[in-house]
């Protein structure tokens, strides 16, 4: 019963995992990067990051694929723990013949046959430890990609491909848009301000219910997007008081828990608008871009 849970053990490369949606791999790239500098920082490795000046969409999990580019990081910073040389990280991603493709590499020079099989071994010492490498590689394949490692002169590279989706994006509907999204996740506010921005609409997004209703008294916002469950107050107190200030049909409540009670009643009311998590740049697309043009 316990295996069934894991989407590692039941998805191929040839089944589309749930959840799956249109995510920028650059845009991951750089959460990812931006998460983990502070443990850079404090190990005095410095990092450059270099990435395709255009998006590279390509189609899956977004927890998954994060939780992938998180490992494969943290294990590359761990491997300079035992290691006395040059301390170096560079990330950065190009498009090539279909394909978006990831290069994490490092300065540690290492040509032993140990690194063979990092794909396999949990744990070698002073090489990558923990699950990092074989869960990134795991990932990376049932999403249709390859992975490799590449050891040179001048250190070790993880070269990562991914299939690249066909999209029609950027698009600017009935034109640029103002929209706020309240979201206490802000790894989730980022990734919509990315999606919004490259439909060319212009996003604000914020961690706080409590200042996005100050900030709606002061400024005006064509849409308002924010979660239903947030610490200082949940989304549909905060759609009631926002009433005040923007039109009802303008507010949308976020949520994952599509199957929790709260969120059927709602839905069997019918008077709040309610737009299910994931959110892919496609379905803000097809929403805004079918929006009424007057703005108020």
């Amino acid at each position: 019963m316990m295996e069934n849970s894991n989407p590692l053990k039941i998805f191929s490369p040839q089944k589309e995992l749930p959840g799956a949606v249109t995510l920028d791999l650059n845009g991951m790239v750089r959460k990812a990067v931006s998460l983990l500098e502070y443990q850079m920082r404090a190990r005095n490795i410095p990092v450059s990051v270099s990435l395709y000046e255009e998006p590279l969409f390509v189609k899956g999990d977004f927890h998954l694929l994060s939780q992938a580019l998180l490992h494969m990081l943290l294990g590359i910073i761990k491997s300079f723990d035992a290691y006395d040389g040059e301390k170096q990280v560079m990330v950065s991603t190009v498009k090539h013949e279909g394909k978006a493709v990831l290069k994490l590499s490092d300065s540690i020079l290492d040509s032993s046959d140990e690194m063979v099989d990092i794909f396999k071994s949990h744990d070698i010492p002073g090489k990558m430890r923990g699950l990092g490498t074989p869960l990134a590689h795991r990932i990376i394949k049932i999403h249709g990609g390859v992975m490799d490692l590449k050891l040179s002169s001048k250190g070790r590279s993880f070269r990562i491909e991914l299939p690249l989706i066909k999209t029609c994006y950027p698009g600017k509907g009935n034109g640029s848009l103002s929209i706020l999204v309240v979201d206490d996740d802000a790894i989730v506010v980022d990734v919509f301000r990315e999606f919004l921005e490259l439909l060319g609409h212009k996003a604000t997004v914020m961690c706080s219910p409590l200042k996005a209703l100050d900030l709606l008294v002061k400024e005006k916002f064509d849409f308002v997007l924010v979660d239903f469950r947030m610490p200082e107050m949940n989304g549909i107190t905060f759609i009631q008081k926002a009433e005040e200030f923007i039109d009802k049909n303008r507010l949308w409540l976020l949520t994952g828990d599509i199957l929790s009670f709260e969120v059927e009643l709602l839905k069997k009311r019918g008077n709040i608008r309610i737009l299910e998590k994931p959110v892919s740049i496609g379905r803000f697309k097809t929403l805004f871009d079918n929006s009424p043009e007057d703005n108020h």
